[in-house]
């Protein structure tokens, strides 16, 4: 994992504007951001989750802590029965699924189509268009507890997640 230091934020927002991350790493694996999480807690640095940059205002002063951009890039798939069960990274962008499912001739995410940011934070915000909802068509997500000091990721069933109108656990 590359640490990097006094990075724009304004770019990576979908805003533009707002000041410079003092630390700022990607993790394109769950073993980054593992690494991005013993990182900020061995330096005693406040841990921000980046997505897309969708729904988020920076302050120019910055953020003081670690941005972690989450950029886990990969989409599978896998017939169970009369229906598909899709794998997606949290770094893919949420419109770049929608489209992947629809060339395939899956349903189900096509009323969720021009929503901005990544498949994390739309599991994160629930996001919602048109009558549906992110939580309709989700199954299961691989999480870190960030209070769980061991770092191990976990699997949280969609019962788990507590979905509410643009929330999620």
């Amino acid at each position: 994992m590359n640490v990097q230091k006094n990075v724009p934020l304004a770019p990576l927002t979908t805003l533009g504007v707002g000041g410079k991350a003092h630390f700022f790493a990607e993790a394109h694996t769950d073993k980054e951001i593992k690494e991005a999480i013993d990182f900020a807690r061995k330096h005693f640095l406040q841990l921000f989750i980046l997505g897309g940059g969708s729904n988020i205002l920076v302050a120019d002063d910055g953020f003081d802590g670690l941005m972690l951009a989450v950029r886990i890039p990969s989409i599978t798939s896998k017939k169970e029965g009369d229906h598909v069960l899709i794998t997606v990274g949290a770094g893919i962008a949420w419109d770049e699924l929608v489209i992947w499912a629809i060339e395939r001739g899956l349903s189900g995410l096509e009323c969720l189509s021009g929503v901005p940011g990544t498949v994390g934070g739309a599991v994160v915000a629930n996001i919602g268009a048109y009558g549906e909802q992110c939580s309709d068509t989700f199954v299961s997500a691989d999480v870190f507890d960030l209070k769980n000091a061991d770092n191990i990721s976990q699997v949280l069933e969609k019962e788990d997640c507590n979905f509410s109108y643009h929330d999620s656990l």
